[in-house]
């Protein structure tokens, strides 16, 4: 077996941060996971970790849960990745139209961040407009629409977007609005003012730790509704959790789109983007 001590020195030689993705332990708590049972993790050295990460969301049932593995080792028999239509892809889209309250249709994408984005390019393509607005603080994902104002250093008055990352082109700044959650009467003031430029309003349903004011999404639904704009919620964290429906039948306001994912999956790559046709 590696030594982890010597894991950690490659890691950091080869992996930017020396971690995947944005995730480090504590200082002094440095190490690497050998394996995940039910709720714990156990790293090289043995040591077991009540595990609250639970794989950045999705791992709901727990590491290793029997019922997945077997699932999955019978999957793997028949092969993995298709491209092409499958029977368990079809169950499955069938099943998130029953239960999601928006959902008419599916469409899925391998990452939350293409979720999301692939739901902001459709209400573009709908409206004929470029612009969209979203909330300060909400996470919608990695790409150059979403790094918008998730934890500004320096904000900028509303509706002025700042970027969270470098390389980002200035270019984008300049098609999302920022408004404050759970401020209805900014967003309706920013409504009235740039409808005929906005495509689309993403907003997570219930933001972060942030759970909406009574209300507000409802009046989202209602002032979108009156301009035109389409609503997305993206409900990668709040899908399948909040209710089976997720946050849209849990707090009963549609969205036009939603992007879901995470649990849906367990761990595995497959969040689903569920969208009304515009009418």
């Amino acid at each position: 077996m590696s030594d982890q001590k010597d894991l950690l020195r490659r890691a950091a030689r080869v992996l930017p941060g020396g971690v995947l993705g944005s995730h480090r332990s504590g200082p002094g708590l440095e190490f690497v996971v050998r394996e995940g049972r039910g709720a714990y993790l156990y790293d090289l050295d043995g040591r077991r970790y009540l595990d609250y990460l639970l794989g950045s969301g999705p791992m709901l049932l727990g590491h290793a849960h029997p019922a997945v593995v077997e699932a999955v080792e019978r999957q793997m028999r028949r092969g993995t990745s298709y491209f092409l239509l499958n029977e368990p892809a079809i169950e499955l889209a069938e099943e998130i139209v029953r239960a999601v309250p928006c959902a008419e249709q599916v469409r899925f994408t391998s990452t939350g961040s293409e979720a999301t984005f692939f739901a902001l390019r459709v209400a573009r393509a709908h409206r004929g407009r470029d612009k969209v607005l979203k909330f300060e603080g909400g996470f919608h994902g990695t790409h150059d629409y979403a790094l918008m104002s998730v934890s500004p250093r320096s904000p900028k008055a509303f509706p002025a977007a700042m970027p969270d990352s470098a390389g980002i082109p200035h270019a984008i700044g300049e098609e999302v609005l920022i408004a404050p959650y759970n401020d209805l009467a900014t967003v309706e003031a920013l409504l009235a003012a740039h409808h005929n430029e906005l495509a689309a309003v993403i907003v997570e349903p219930y933001q972060r730790v942030i759970p909406p004011a009574p209300g507000f999404l409802q009046g989202l639904r209602e002032v979108t509704r009156r301009y035109g704009v389409l609503l997305v919620f993206d409900e990668i964290v709040t899908g399948f959790r909040l209710a089976y429906g997720g946050a849209q039948e849990y707090y009963r306001v549609v969205p036009d789109i939603a992007a879901f994912g995470k649990v849906i999956a367990g761990g595995f790559p497959l969040p689903p983007c569920a969208h009304q046709m515009p009418s």
